[in-house]
C-alpha cells in the first residue's frame, strides 16, 4: 500500500462518517494543519499517527486495512474486486440484492458455458 492509496482510504472512511478534515482531526486529538500538511506534503503518515485517525473514526487499524487484504480463493483483492466492493457499498441495499442476483445469474452462465 503506497502513500496516495493510505490517503485515499483516510478520506473514504472519513466521508463515509461524514466527518470533515477539521472534525477528524479534533476527534483523533491533532491539529487540523497536521492532517493538511500529511496530505499536501504526500507523506506517509507514522502508526501512531494513523492509529489515532483510526481511533478517530471509531474504527480499528485492522479495519483500516480489510479493503487490501481480505483473503479469496486465488489469494488476494485485484483492483477490480476492490472496485466491485466499492461499487456495491455505495449502492442502496435494494439494490445490492438486484446486484448480487445479477451476479449469481452470470456465475450460473459461465458455468452451464464450461460444461
Amino acid at each position: 500500500m503506497n502513500v496516495v492509496d493510505v490517503h485515499k482510504r483516510i478520506n473514504e472512511l472519513a466521508e463515509e462518517r461524514g466527518l470533515s478534515p477539521y472534525e477528524l482531526a479534533k476527534r483523533a486529538g491533532m491539529a487540523q494543519s497536521s492532517l493538511y500538511n500529511m496530505f499536501e506534503r504526500g507523506t506517509m503518515p507514522k502508526i501512531e499517527t494513523l492509529d489515532r485517525l483510526c481511533k478517530g473514526m471509531g474504527i480499528d487499524m485492522s479495519d483500516f486495512f480489510v479493503v487490501w487484504s481480505k483473503p479469496r480463493a486465488g489469494g488476494y483483492l485485484t483492483e477490480k474486486d476492490v472496485e466491485l466492493v466499492e461499487v456495491n457499498h455505495n449502492l442502496s441495499e435494494r439494490n445490492q440484492d438486484h446486484l448480487l442476483i445479477y451476479a449469481q445469474g452470470l456465475k450460473t452462465a459461465q458455468n452451464k458455458e464450461e460444461k
